[in-house]
């Protein structure tokens, strides 16, 4: 059987990722076998994922892919390349993936994709020197990074390519694959999981700008905080929500957002959490804070003296401005506290991990390989695949939370706790307290 694995958030699921999924079915033929490896209840932006991630699978599942598989919170959680290793990781580690899609906003130029990820994979000295450059002359990381590579590769296009968000992972995905590759053939294991070459394929985005996840997630957050706040002058009303959510989501994406919103359960958005986030202990004490994964480099400090007296203050008064832009209050406070350095997705990953308590010194959370695949769904497809992975994956299969009880070794152990406190995490503020994770079995699509 031909496989196909990618790496998604959908945050929400919407007629793009769709279109994707469709692709790589008429790129492979229609018994191809999709594994999505996707992000848990918080997402790589520093977010919660909106819906939850059983109903994210769900749709995927409605929508083309065979078997949805969990990227572990400690990955879900890191910066590009963090999550791009661990991704990358497990699909390889299924053992029956044997190409790999992502999206792009340059899917004609894979090859220069891949010309970037091989010179960034050598780690070459004068790269780092260049960066630290940059970095002297007031630059930010990624813009240093991409001036750096194109400078020293003789290539403008890969300062393109690692510059623009997606492509920025396609970059990551083939660092990682190339990585891990070269890894497996220094250790001299020939495990069947891991020793076997992936082929990788870059698809478009398909209307990125139209069918903005990160634009459903402002107009959603918008409705939910009006719902809670006396918003003056605002008319958004749950009607101009579907409206937007019709013309972007697929039905099912759409019907599973408003459901949730009618409700008021199972959904999440980053202004519901902010005020639990922004009571953390850790912002009254500097030299804590500067333990937390991504609170370095002054972050700490800055977080510190705007947190440390009153940080309910920084969340009054949402708007919606002349120009009918969402206004939000912890958004705009990310946006504040954004610089070149540390850019808002960074920020919000740093504050999650103080709520999480992911330190730096936490090897099994910061620095550790995946240590296990979660099966969120399969079809009758993705049921052969599976079959296929008891006798190929190089790690433990887990078809539940319950089966992380098993698991042997104290990084794999930390790895799922902190999948465990994510999700209930998630749970309580979705208001779905009846709910226990471990009573969540694999999603079945027949």
């Amino acid at each position: 059987m031909e496989t196909c694995g990618l790496t998604a958030e959908y945050n929400p699921f919407h007629r793009g990722h769709a279109r994707q999924l469709e692709l790589i079915r008429e790129t492979f033929g229609r018994d191809v076998g999709i594994v999505v490896c996707l992000s848990g209840p918080f997402c790589q932006h520093g977010v919660p994922a909106m819906l939850d991630k059983g109903e994210r699978a769900n749709i995927a599942l409605s929508h083309g892919a065979d078997l949805v598989i969990e990227l572990p919170q400690a990955f879900a959680l890191a910066s590009a390349e963090r999550f791009a290793e661990g991704a990358i990781g497990i699909l390889r580690s299924t053992g029956v993936v044997r190409h790999i899609a992502y999206g792009s906003e340059y899917p004609e130029g894979r090859n220069a994709i891949c010309e970037a990820a091989e010179f960034l994979a050598d780690e070459p000295e004068e790269l780092y020197d260049n960066i630290l450059d940059g970095i002297r002359d007031g630059k930010g990381f990624a813009a240093s990074r991409s001036d750096a590579v194109a400078g020293l590769t003789g290539n403008a296009r890969h300062k393109a390519i690692l510059e623009a968000p997606n492509s920025i992972l396609a970059v990551e995905y083939e660092k990682a694959l190339r990585k891990q590759r070269r890894e497996t053939e220094d250790s001299g294991t020939d495990d069947n999981a891991t020793s076997h070459e992936i082929e990788t394929i870059a698809l478009p985005l398909f209307d990125k700008q139209i069918q903005s996840s990160t634009a459903v997630r402002r107009v959603v957050s918008w409705a939910k905080y009006r719902t809670s706040e006396d918003v003056s002058g605002s008319t958004y009303s749950l009607l101009e929500v579907f409206r937007h959510l019709s013309s972007v989501l697929t039905h099912d994406s759409a019907a599973a957002v408003m459901k949730a919103l009618a409700e008021g359960r199972g959904l999440v958005t980053e202004e519901m959490i902010a005020s639990s986030l922004l009571l953390s202990p850790h912002f009254r004490d500097v030299e804590a804070l500067k333990e937390i994964n991504g609170m370095q480099g002054g972050l700490a400090e800055r977080l510190c003296g705007v947190l440390r007296d009153d940080p309910l203050n920084v969340l009054r008064h949402g708007e919606r401005t002349h120009d009918q832009e969402i206004s939000l209050p912890y958004d705009r406070f990310i946006r504040e506290m954004a610089t070149r350095t540390h850019p808002a997705s960074r920020v919000r990953r740093a504050i999650l991990a103080s709520a999480f308590n992911i330190r730096n010194d936490d090897t099994a959370l910061c620095h550790d390989d995946p240590q296990y695949i979660r099966v969120l769904g399969f079809t009758r497809r993705g049921r052969r695949l599976l079959s296929f992975m008891r006798h190929t994956a190089a790690l433990p299969v887990l078809m539940s939370a319950s089966d992380a009880r098993s698991l042997e070794t104290e990084s794999a152990r930390r790895q799922a706790k902190l999948d465990l406190y994510a999700q209930a995490w998630w749970n309580h503020f979705a208001s779905l307290h009846d709910v226990d994770e471990f009573k969540r079995s694999a999603i079945i699509l027949k």
